[in-house]
């Protein structure tokens, strides 16, 4: 029985995330948005059973061939395919690299290219960006979230066997965002699990998230930091995040009763003032 204070020394935030879903049977990670593709974007989960999706598809991605520290693109359009994406990935030791959906398939293969990324996990309808950017690059499995041709569908990961989230250590590269520079080239800014827990501490202390909001949060946007850093906050300390799209935040924050909202800059006019709000650059 993992305790508190093992927890803690957890330098892996999916180990942290994966070991305390146990305790949280009773509560909801994750409310999906409205989806006609049939994507996991618009399933719910409790704690559990996101823990158990992340650990299957860990052992999935290893099955096809993800070996520890390699990198995978995650290029979706949603917050909970984002999460489960990220945590799979990172359960089976490699490093996932956010991809801004705003990226063209030329900026997304050069991306993809330089990280040397050979698996992406995208879903439409981000799905036609990610495999012409794939056709580019180095790229060699594309994995989609829901139907979309010439992809793996993601479930096809799933229900081949689980394994524990790999143990990083402090040192190892947990993040991969790619972060445009003042010449506008985009070049990669790698984070340890070191600093990645430093800059949850961080975010946990400023977003002041706890287990009884509702957070809902919209697509994923910037560099893909900030975002995951939100996110991830929310859900270590057992908060239920609600994923939406830019419509749907007013009648979604009265239909959940929203206390928080993690929205890109642009958006922020659409959010109802009772939230608050959470914008990420």
């Amino acid at each position: 029985m993992l305790t508190v204070d093992d927890l803690t020394a957890e330098v892996s935030a999916t180990r942290r995330l994966v070991y305390a879903a146990a305790d949280r049977a009773d509560l909801i990670a994750f409310v999906g948005g409205a989806r006609h593709d049939g994507g996991p974007g618009g399933e719910s989960y409790s704690y559990p059973s996101f823990a158990s999706t992340v650990q299957a598809a860990a052992a999935g991605l290893t099955w096809r061939g993800l070996r520890p520290r390699d990198v995978v693109g995650v290029m979706v359009p949603d917050a909970v395919s984002f999460a489960i994406a990220m945590h799979a990935i990172r359960a089976a030791g490699g490093v996932p690299s956010p991809v801004n959906a705003a990226l063209c398939a030329v900026e997304t293969a050069g991306q993809l290219a330089e990280s040397g990324a050979r698996m992406v996990l995208t879903s439409p309808p981000l799905a036609e960006v990610a495999l012409a950017a794939a056709d580019r690059s180095w790229v060699r499995q594309v994995f989609s979230f829901a139907d979309a041709a010439g992809t793996t569908r993601f479930s096809d990961l799933l229900g081949l066997d689980m394994i524990r989230p790999s143990r990083g250590r402090p040192e190892d590269v947990a993040l991969l965002p790619f972060a445009r520079g003042k010449d506008d080239r985009l070049r990669p800014v790698p984070v340890t699990h070191r600093e990645y827990m430093e800059a949850l501490d961080r975010t946990a202390e400023s977003a002041q998230i706890t287990g009884h909001d509702l957070v809902l949060a919209m697509a994923p946007a910037g560099d893909g930091l900030e975002y995951t850093t939100l996110l991830d906050s929310a859900l270590l300390c057992g908060a239920t995040v609600v994923a939406v799209r830019k419509q749907e935040v007013a009648m979604a924050a009265i239909a959940h009763q929203g206390t928080v909202a993690i929205v890109p800059h642009e958006a922020v006019a659409v959010v109802p003032g009772r939230l608050r709000v959470l914008a990420v650059s």
